[in-house]
């Protein structure tokens, strides 16, 4: 009887861990299908340093103030085409340090949330990974490299096929670049839709897919892109800036000092009444012996 009793625990328990099996894989596999409109998201987490992120070999983000920072950042529009994307984890000293602090540490973890239905949970694609410096001293520079792995609706020709710009004279390169900088500023200063919506439109026609905006979205988007405030903009000087290039070397911008890479515009007189602004900014060319146009 005894040992009825203990082949019939035994049948129950195999059932149990069967079915619990079948639910965890159900499960998961509701959660996949539950993704309609996958938006990758870097989970960010730094203190003490300052912390650059790469997407592709493109800069996406920066942060330079010291103090603890954690934002949730995204990472679609850097994303080309379904398969494996690489990213770069740059940890810098604070503002006036010279190496990186013992007390210093960051964090960041890549995760594929639903854009649209906020109900849906959000799946862990890359581990959380932290680095702390206590056991690395005197570093003026620490890089973390690792790859994701991304599927989405969509696929963008991009720079994939662009002009390799690293080829070309780069002074002539600046030359051409810096004409935007009072370019992009009148057409801000000056509320020009029409001139903005023709120059952004591969930029903005790639991002709104990315954003999964519906026509009404577009529009409000278009709209949003002027302030009232945005006017007597004045162009910082060109030789504050220099040329960079990404994507190796499919990209093009101009950087300054703690500023994502493009132009920083100010007001004429500094009030309430006036605001100025950064713009990120990253020009391709298409082909040879055509002119730099904005795709990011």
């Amino acid at each position: 009887m005894k040992e009825i009793k203990q082949f019939k625990l035994f049948l129950i328990l195999i059932a149990f861990n069967y079915a619990s099996a079948q639910n965890t894989l159900t499960k998961n596999l509701n959660q996949e299908n539950m993704i309609k409109h996958p938006s990758y998201i870097a989970e960010l987490v730094s203190s003490r340093c300052s912390i650059e992120l790469l997407i592709n070999d493109i800069l996406s983000f920066n942060n330079y103030e010291n103090g603890t920072m954690s934002v949730d950042w995204p990472l679609n529009l850097l994303i080309l085409e379904d398969g494996i994307q690489n990213f770069e984890l740059r940890i810098l000293p604070i503002k006036g340090a010279t190496s990186i602090s013992e007390k210093a540490f960051a964090k960041i973890k890549i995760v594929v949330r639903e854009a649209i239905d906020e109900y849906v949970p959000q799946e862990e694609i890359n581990p959380e990974i932290e680095i702390n410096f206590t056991d690395k001293k005197n570093l003026p520079l620490y890089i973390h490299k690792g790859q994701f792995k991304s599927k989405t609706p969509y696929q963008f020709d991009g720079w994939k096929n662009s002009i390799d710009l690293s080829q070309e004279n780069q002074e002539k390169l600046f030359e051409e670049i810096i004409q935007w900088n009072t370019k992009l500023k009148d057409i801000y200063a000056n509320f020009k839709l029409e001139e903005y919506l023709k120059i952004f439109k591969s930029k903005n026609n790639e991002i709104y897919k990315t954003l999964y905006l519906n026509h009404l979205e577009i529009e409000q988007q278009n709209n949003s892109a002027f302030h009232p405030k945005f006017k007597d903009l004045v162009a910082l000087p060109d030789n504050l800036y220099k040329l960079k290039l990404y994507a190796n070397g499919k990209l093009v911008s101009v950087t300054l000092p703690y500023k994502l890479p493009g132009f920083t515009y100010d007001p004429k007189v500094k009030d309430e009444n006036a605001m100025g602004f950064s713009l990120n900014v990253y020009f391709h060319r298409k082909e040879k012996g055509s002119p730099l146009e904005i795709i990011r």
